[in-house]
Parts: C-alpha cells; sequence; structure tokens
C-alpha cells in the first residue's frame, strides 16, 4: 500500500499550538495567505456539515429533512464566514 505524501498545511495543522509562532515565521506572505484561505474553507465547511448532519439525526428526535438541514447549515456556514472570518456577504447552498 502506498502511503501519501503530507502537504505542508497538512502537517501546519497537525503542529502544537505552541509551534504556531515558529511556523508562521518560516512562510512566505504568499504561503499564509494561501493557508489561511485553505483553513477558512475548511472550518466553514465542517461547521455546515456538522449542523446539516445534526438537523439530520443528531438530536434524538429523528430526522428533521434536508431541507431543514440545508437551512440550519447555511446559518452556521454565515456565521462562520461572516462572524469568524470578518467577510460580509455569505452564499447559501441552495442543494
Amino acid at each position: 500500500m502506498k502511503s501519501k505524501a503530507i502537504t505542508k498545511w497538512e502537517r501546519l495543522i497537525q503542529i502544537a499550538p505552541v509551534e504556531w509562532e515558529l511556523q508562521a515565521d518560516k512562510m512566505t506572505s504568499f504561503e499564509r495567505d494561501e493557508m489561511c484561505a485553505r483553513l477558512e474553507g475548511i472550518a466553514e465547511r465542517c461547521g455546515m456539515l456538522s449542523a446539516y448532519l445534526y438537523e439530520r439525526c443528531g438530536y434524538g428526535c429523528g430526522d428533521r429533512g434536508h431541507t431543514n438541514a440545508v437551512k440550519k447549515a447555511n446559518k452556521v456556514g454565515r456565521i462562520i464566514h461572516c462572524k469568524a472570518f470578518g467577510y460580509n456577504a455569505f452564499h447559501d447552498l441552495s442543494i
């Protein structure tokens, strides 16, 4: 079985927070910007998917349906995108 090479950004998210300063100092401005964009996208997607799955079955009250789950995912996505990361617009999922 082939082992997948770990990329630079995957390695960075695995290090302890105490090492963040040293790693950030080693990065170029372009690398930091790229890392920020990737991590923001991952955080947003994870939050939205988590909200979606909880709405579908996570509360112990049964499935609340896809439509309600998408609404909840959009609400969480908007909070992460706008409030946590400071953007002023969010494009809802329409699936």
